[in-house]
């Protein structure tokens, strides 16, 4: 087997895997610069799967938890602005949160009306050292 650093001639042979999985989201541009990961893996010239790393952002937000709901949701529309200027400045076109079940039952609300929505429903996000 054979992994490489991927190329433009390899995008429709990972597009039919793609298809082929069934994956319940479109194949997103992986030939966008936000893609700074992109390898492939072959054996006598036939493509057995495909890894792609797009940039994206982890948000951690911080309020101060003396403050009332209404004075937490005006700290957070006075920041977000800001931070998608910034993000996009830096070409960042995407950023996620991670936030605790029990967090999320008395935040969503908040998030919904400032223009969030759930990554993928019924999906769970993991995360990996690249490193140990």
């Amino acid at each position: 087997m054979i992994v490489r650093d991927a190329t433009s001639a390899d995008l429709e042979d990972v597009g039919r895997l793609h298809a082929g999985m069934g994956i319940d989201y479109e194949l997103p541009n992986l030939a966008h610069p936000l893609f700074i990961v992109q390898k492939v893996a072959y054996e006598d010239g036939r493509l057995l799967g495909a890894c792609f790393l797009r940039l994206t952002a982890e948000t951690y937000l911080f309020l101060d938890p003396a403050l009332d709901p209404s004075a937490k949701m005006e700290a957070m529309a006075a920041l977000q602005p800001e931070v998608l200027a910034s993000a996009s400045a830096l070409g960042l076109d995407t950023i996620e949160a991670c936030i605790p079940e029990e967090v999320e039952k008395r935040f969503a609300k908040r998030l919904i009306r400032l223009g969030w929505e759930r990554c993928k429903d019924k999906w769970h996000q993991w995360s990996r050292l690249t490193r140990g």
